[in-house]
């Protein structure tokens, strides 16, 4: 699995988008790296309840000065560390 392709630029779109977006492209035993950027409204913060309350793994993150979300299915089978 390439990280390359299950990275996604988020920086200009709304929380439903994301949702949409999060159960299109991500598949089981994968990990989607959320690009979010400077974060200036809140949007990480925004985005991670969401998604923690539908169902997916979420960890904050900051890296090179941007802020991404790891997005992860939550199941028995598959956790993130």
């Amino acid at each position: 699995m390439e990280l390359q392709n299950n990275l996604i630029n988020i920086e200009s779109t709304n929380e439903s988008n994301t949702l949409e977006i999060v159960e299109s492209r991500l598949k089981p035993g994968e990990t989607l790296i959320l690009d979010i950027g400077n974060n200036y409204f809140n949007q990480a913060d925004k985005l991670y309840d969401v998604l923690s309350n539908n169902g997916y793994y979420v960890r904050k993150t900051l890296v090179n000065g941007r802020n991404q979300l790891l997005v992860a299915f939550m199941d028995n089978k598959h956790q993130m560390y």
